[in-house]
Protein backbone atom coordinates (compact mmCIF):
# COMPACT_ATOMS: atom_id res chain seq x y z
CA UNK A 1 0.00 0.00 0.00
CA UNK A 2 1.27 3.62 -1.01
CA UNK A 3 1.67 5.90 1.82
CA UNK A 4 1.93 9.73 2.27
CA UNK A 5 5.15 11.30 1.97
CA UNK A 6 5.41 14.21 4.82
CA UNK A 7 5.93 17.63 3.84
CA UNK A 8 9.43 17.57 5.73
CA UNK A 9 11.86 15.50 7.02
CA UNK A 10 12.52 16.04 10.66
CA UNK A 11 16.13 17.69 10.57
CA UNK A 12 16.60 17.71 14.04
CA UNK A 13 16.80 13.65 14.57
CA UNK A 14 18.70 13.59 11.29
CA UNK A 15 21.29 15.61 12.89
CA UNK A 16 21.45 13.63 15.40
CA UNK A 17 22.08 11.00 13.40
CA UNK A 18 25.04 12.81 11.57
CA UNK A 19 26.95 12.74 15.05
CA UNK A 20 25.57 16.72 15.41
CA UNK A 21 22.67 16.91 17.73
CA UNK A 22 21.92 20.39 19.14
CA UNK A 23 24.35 21.96 16.67
CA UNK A 24 23.14 25.29 14.56
CA UNK A 25 23.93 24.48 10.92
CA UNK A 26 25.65 26.99 9.00
CA UNK A 27 24.46 28.49 5.81
CA UNK A 28 26.44 25.79 3.62
CA UNK A 29 25.48 22.95 5.78
CA UNK A 30 21.91 23.94 5.87
CA UNK A 31 21.84 24.54 1.68
CA UNK A 32 23.50 21.24 2.00
CA UNK A 33 20.43 19.82 3.57
CA UNK A 34 17.72 21.07 2.35
CA UNK A 35 19.35 19.82 -1.34
CA UNK A 36 19.15 16.42 0.03
CA UNK A 37 16.01 17.01 1.86
CA UNK A 38 14.60 17.38 -1.03
CA UNK A 39 16.38 15.25 -3.60
CA UNK A 40 15.44 12.20 -1.10
CA UNK A 41 11.44 13.57 -0.92
CA UNK A 42 11.29 13.93 -4.86
CA UNK A 43 12.36 9.71 -4.98
CA UNK A 44 10.77 8.33 -2.44
CA UNK A 45 8.09 5.82 -2.63
CA UNK A 46 6.72 5.13 0.67
CA UNK A 47 4.82 1.59 0.85
CA UNK A 48 3.52 -0.25 3.71
CA UNK A 49 2.29 -3.42 4.31
CA UNK A 50 1.04 -5.03 7.44
CA UNK A 51 -1.25 -8.30 8.93
CA UNK A 52 -2.59 -9.35 11.97
CA UNK A 53 -1.66 -12.53 13.24
CA UNK A 54 -1.72 -15.29 16.47
CA UNK A 55 1.10 -14.64 17.83
CA UNK A 56 1.29 -18.41 17.34
CA UNK A 57 2.00 -17.86 13.85
CA UNK A 58 5.83 -16.75 14.09
CA UNK A 59 8.91 -19.08 15.29
CA UNK A 60 9.45 -16.72 18.01
CA UNK A 61 10.47 -19.53 20.48
CA UNK A 62 14.52 -18.90 19.86
CA UNK A 63 14.54 -14.72 19.03
CA UNK A 64 15.80 -13.89 22.40
CA UNK A 65 14.72 -12.33 25.79
CA UNK A 66 13.91 -9.18 24.82
CA UNK A 67 11.59 -9.66 22.32
CA UNK A 68 9.80 -12.28 24.82
CA UNK A 69 9.45 -9.82 27.21
CA UNK A 70 8.15 -7.05 24.60
CA UNK A 71 5.56 -9.68 23.56
CA UNK A 72 4.52 -10.33 27.26
CA UNK A 73 1.04 -11.09 27.80
CA UNK A 74 0.28 -10.27 24.11
CA UNK A 75 -2.16 -13.44 22.13
CA UNK A 76 -1.42 -11.94 18.98
CA UNK A 77 0.79 -9.73 16.74
CA UNK A 78 0.70 -6.77 14.03
CA UNK A 79 3.49 -7.38 11.98
CA UNK A 80 4.67 -4.59 9.89
CA UNK A 81 7.16 -4.33 6.32
CA UNK A 82 7.55 -0.58 5.25
CA UNK A 83 9.94 0.69 2.49
CA UNK A 84 10.74 4.27 0.52
CA UNK A 85 11.37 2.30 -2.73
CA UNK A 86 14.44 1.16 -4.77
CA UNK A 87 14.59 4.79 -6.09
CA UNK A 88 16.06 5.98 -2.68
CA UNK A 89 18.59 2.93 -2.91
CA UNK A 90 20.01 4.15 -6.60
CA UNK A 91 20.15 7.60 -5.42
CA UNK A 92 22.41 7.16 -2.61
CA UNK A 93 23.92 4.52 -4.33
CA UNK A 94 24.83 7.83 -6.95
CA UNK A 95 25.82 10.38 -3.89
CA UNK A 96 28.06 8.19 -2.91
CA UNK A 97 30.18 8.13 -5.67
CA UNK A 98 29.94 11.40 -6.78
CA UNK A 99 29.39 13.94 -3.54
CA UNK A 100 30.39 11.90 -0.04
CA UNK A 101 29.38 15.13 2.11
CA UNK A 102 25.36 14.82 0.13
CA UNK A 103 25.30 11.36 0.39
CA UNK A 104 25.89 11.40 4.17
CA UNK A 105 23.22 14.05 4.84
CA UNK A 106 20.69 12.68 2.15
CA UNK A 107 21.30 8.69 3.98
CA UNK A 108 20.35 10.49 7.53
CA UNK A 109 17.49 12.04 6.08
CA UNK A 110 16.13 9.22 4.45
CA UNK A 111 16.58 6.87 7.52
CA UNK A 112 14.29 9.47 9.46
CA UNK A 113 11.73 9.46 6.29
CA UNK A 114 11.16 6.16 6.79
CA UNK A 115 10.67 6.53 10.89
CA UNK A 116 8.06 9.08 9.88
CA UNK A 117 6.24 6.87 7.86
CA UNK A 118 5.87 3.94 10.04
CA UNK A 119 5.23 6.64 12.48
CA UNK A 120 2.20 7.44 11.11
CA UNK A 121 1.37 4.29 9.64
CA UNK A 122 1.21 2.85 13.19
CA UNK A 123 -1.01 5.74 14.48
CA UNK A 124 -3.73 4.54 11.85
CA UNK A 125 -3.42 1.12 12.38
CA UNK A 126 -3.08 1.61 16.63
CA UNK A 127 -6.45 3.43 16.29
CA UNK A 128 -8.16 1.14 14.06
CA UNK A 129 -7.38 -1.56 16.15
CA UNK A 130 -7.50 -0.07 19.64
CA UNK A 131 -11.11 0.75 18.60
CA UNK A 132 -11.88 -2.77 18.77
CA UNK A 133 -11.02 -2.85 22.50
CA UNK A 134 -7.51 -4.51 22.26
CA UNK A 135 -4.34 -2.70 23.68
CA UNK A 136 -1.18 -2.40 21.67
CA UNK A 137 2.41 -2.01 22.29
CA UNK A 138 5.14 -0.33 20.59
CA UNK A 139 7.40 -1.34 17.58
CA UNK A 140 9.86 -3.86 17.53
CA UNK A 141 12.51 -4.91 15.26
CA UNK A 142 14.32 -7.68 14.35
CA UNK A 143 17.93 -7.44 14.79
CA UNK A 144 17.59 -5.08 17.94
CA UNK A 145 18.49 -5.93 21.57
CA UNK A 146 19.49 -9.76 20.93
CA UNK A 147 16.56 -10.78 18.59
CA UNK A 148 18.14 -12.23 15.69
CA UNK A 149 17.81 -11.07 12.13
CA UNK A 150 16.84 -14.35 10.87
CA UNK A 151 13.27 -13.72 11.77
CA UNK A 152 12.95 -11.10 9.05
CA UNK A 153 12.56 -14.05 7.10
CA UNK A 154 9.28 -15.56 8.53
CA UNK A 155 7.95 -11.82 8.95
CA UNK A 156 8.30 -10.73 5.44
CA UNK A 157 6.84 -14.05 4.65
CA UNK A 158 4.19 -13.69 6.68
CA UNK A 159 2.90 -10.36 5.17
CA UNK A 160 4.08 -10.79 1.74
CA UNK A 161 6.22 -8.17 2.02
CA UNK A 162 7.67 -8.33 -1.50
CA UNK A 163 3.83 -8.72 -3.11
CA UNK A 164 2.76 -6.30 -0.33
CA UNK A 165 5.33 -3.37 -0.87
CA UNK A 166 8.24 -4.11 -2.98
CA UNK A 167 10.49 -5.01 -0.05
CA UNK A 168 12.62 -8.48 -0.24
CA UNK A 169 14.74 -10.38 2.13
CA UNK A 170 18.52 -11.33 1.10
CA UNK A 171 20.13 -14.62 1.92
CA UNK A 172 21.74 -12.50 4.89
CA UNK A 173 18.58 -11.70 6.35
CA UNK A 174 18.80 -8.20 5.56
CA UNK A 175 16.33 -5.85 3.79
CA UNK A 176 15.91 -4.61 -0.23
CA UNK A 177 15.97 -1.55 -0.76
CA UNK A 178 17.77 -0.85 2.33
CA UNK A 179 15.73 1.86 3.14
CA UNK A 180 13.35 -0.33 4.50
CA UNK A 181 12.08 -1.77 8.21
CA UNK A 182 9.92 -4.60 9.61
CA UNK A 183 8.37 -4.46 13.36
CA UNK A 184 6.75 -6.80 15.35
CA UNK A 185 3.84 -4.90 17.88
CA UNK A 186 1.98 -7.04 20.38
CA UNK A 187 -1.56 -7.18 20.90
CA UNK A 188 -3.63 -8.46 23.74
CA UNK A 189 -6.86 -7.75 25.79
CA UNK A 190 -5.21 -5.96 28.92
CA UNK A 191 -2.66 -2.82 28.80
CA UNK A 192 0.92 -3.67 27.24
CA UNK A 193 3.70 -1.59 27.10
CA UNK A 194 6.22 -3.88 26.27
CA UNK A 195 9.75 -2.91 25.83
CA UNK A 196 10.41 1.01 25.45
CA UNK A 197 11.96 2.46 23.04
CA UNK A 198 15.20 4.79 24.52
CA UNK A 199 18.59 4.97 25.65
CA UNK A 200 17.64 3.13 29.42
CA UNK A 201 16.65 -0.38 27.72
CA UNK A 202 19.20 -0.38 24.46
CA UNK A 203 22.29 -2.87 25.41
CA UNK A 204 23.99 -0.14 23.48
CA UNK A 205 23.88 2.32 26.13
CA UNK A 206 27.19 1.94 27.78
CA UNK A 207 28.97 2.15 24.07
CA UNK A 208 26.49 4.36 21.92
CA UNK A 209 28.52 7.14 20.46
CA UNK A 210 25.09 9.06 20.38
CA UNK A 211 25.03 9.55 23.50
CA UNK A 212 28.59 10.66 23.71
Amino acid sequence: MERRKPAAIDRATALRYMGAAGWTPDDATTALLDKAEQTILTAAAPRAVWRRLPRTALPLENCGSDLTRHLQGCTEVLLLAATLGGEVDKLLRRMELTDIALAAAADALASVLLEQVCDETEAEIRARIEAQGVYMTGRYAPGYGDCPLELNDALCLAVDSVRGCGLAVTPQHLLAPRKSTTAILGIADHPVTGTRAGCATCHLKETCSFRK
